[in-house]
C-alpha cells in the first residue's frame, strides 16, 4: 500500500509543526511548506533521523505560481498528495478605527485567499488523477464572531469556515472531504505577542493579561498546539470517514456554534 502524504502550510509555526509531528507519528510523509523554511528544514531533517519522510518548500501561499512549485516539489519529493492541512495564518492586534488597509489586505491575503488557493490546487491535482483524500483548514473560534481589536483576522477566519462548505460540496463527488479546526487560545508565539502589546497597552503584566484570557476559557487553560493538532488528524482519518463541511471547535469551550 502506497503512503499517506500530506502537506502543510505554515508549517514552521507551533501548530504547523505540531501537527506536522502528528501525522508523521501515525505514518503519513509530511510537505512542510512555508515562508520562511528556517525552522521547517531542521524539522524535516529530524523527521528523516527518525525514519519518516518529509521535505521543507518555500511558498508565499497569496501567490498561486509559489503554490504551484511548491505541490511540485512536494509532490516529487514525497510521492501524490493524499492530505492538504492549511495552517499559514497571521494576526495582529488593530483598533478598529485605526486598522490600515494594507494590514487587512495582508490578513485576508493570507488567512483566506492562502486557504483558498491551496486547497484549489490540490484539489485540482488529486482529481485529474482520480484520488480520493481528505483536507483540513485552520479556521478560529474568531470566525465565529466578533473582535473588535482583529476585525481582519475574524473576517479572514469566518471566511476561512465558508471556503470549507463550499469546497466539501464541490469535492465531494471526487472522494475528498473537506473540514475546519477552530482553535481558541493556543499556546503559540502569536499568542505570546498579543498579550505583550496588550500588557502594554493596559499597563499590566503578561502574566495579568493571560490570567484575564484564561479566566474566560470554561476548561481554565490555554490550549497546547497538539491538541489542535489531535484535531486535524481526526478530521484527515478514517474515523471521520463520513464528516465533511463541518468546522470543529477545539477550544475548551470557548464556542458552542
Amino acid at each position: 500500500m502506497s503512503q499517506e502524504v500530506a502537506i502543510i502550510t505554515g508549517a514552521g509555526g507551533a501548530i504547523g509543526t505540531a501537527i506536522a509531528m502528528r501525522l508523521s507519528g501515525v505514518g503519513y510523509a509530511v510537505g512542510l511548506l512555508d515562508l520562511d523554511i528556517t525552522h521547517t528544514e531542521s524539522l524535516a531533517a529530524g523527521i528523516r533521523s527518525s525514519g519518516g519522510r518529509a521535505c521543507a518548500v518555500a511558498v508565499d501561499v497569496r501567490e498561486p505560481d509559489s503554490v504551484e512549485a511548491a505541490l511540485d516539489t512536494a509532490e516529487s519529493e514525497l510521492g501524490p498528495l493524499t492530505a492538504v492541512v492549511t495552517c499559514a495564518g497571521i494576526i495582529r492586534k488593530a483598533d478598529y478605527l485605526e486598522l490600515e488597509t494594507a494590514a487587512w489586505e495582508r490578513t485576508i491575503g493570507v488567512n483566506l485567499t492562502g486557504t483558498w488557493l491551496v486547497l484549489q490546487r490540490a484539489a485540482r491535482r488529486m482529481v485529474a488523477a482520480g484520488r480520493s483524500g481528505a483536507m483540513v483548514a485552520i479556521s478560529s473560534v474568531a470566525g465565529r464572531g466578533p473582535r473588535a481589536t482583529a476585525v481582519d483576522y475574524a473576517a479572514s477566519k469566518a471566511g476561512v469556515i465558508s471556503v470549507v462548505r463550499s469546497s466539501a460540496v464541490a469535492l465531494a463527488t471526487h472522494g475528498i472531504r473537506v473540514n475546519a479546526v477552530c482553535p481558541g487560545v493556543v499556546d503559540t508565539a502569536m499568542t505570546d505577542a498579543i498579550h505583550e502589546q496588550t500588557a502594554r497597552e493596559l499597563g499590566i503584566t503578561r502574566e495579568e493579561s493571560v490570567a484575564r484570557m484564561v479566566a474566560g476559557i470554561p476548561l481554565g487553560r490555554i490550549e497546547s498546539p497538539d491538541e489542535v493538532a489531535a484535531g486535524v488528524e481526526f478530521l484527515l482519518s478514517d474515523a471521520a470517514s463520513y464528516v465533511t463541511g463541518q468546522s470543529l471547535n477545539v477550544c475548551g469551550g470557548l464556542e458552542f456554534d
